[in-house]
């Protein structure tokens, strides 16, 4: 598992958002992608992907924790680009610290 890593669990798709060095804890931090179209774009908050062949939102005003053995035992399904990672990290540091 990694940062910027998408996972699917129970039919949805989420992206890792903690920090590799933090990864080792009970929880990992996640961010919801879903399809383009499940709900509208937010400046900032929003980050428009695609996942073999298919376009996804990434949902960074919606960060949430889960058990992070959920994760450890899957394999990613894809992983963002250096580039759409950043952008996610913006719209996380906009929703945190209002940056």
């Amino acid at each position: 598992m990694q940062k910027f890593d998408v996972f699917e669990i129970a039919g949805d798709l989420y992206l890792v958002v903690q920090a590799d060095h933090l990864l080792e804890l009970n929880t990992v931090v996640l961010v919801p992608v879903l399809p383009r179209d499940a709900l509208p774009a937010l400046t900032k908050f929003t980050v428009d992907v695609t996942i073999a062949g298919s376009p996804f939102r990434v949902r960074t005003h919606m960060p949430l924790t889960v058990q992070a053995n959920r994760l450890r035992h899957l394999d990613p399904v894809h992983q963002l680009s250096a580039e759409e990672g950043h952008r996610v990290m913006d719209g996380l540091y906009a929703i945190l610290w209002g940056l």
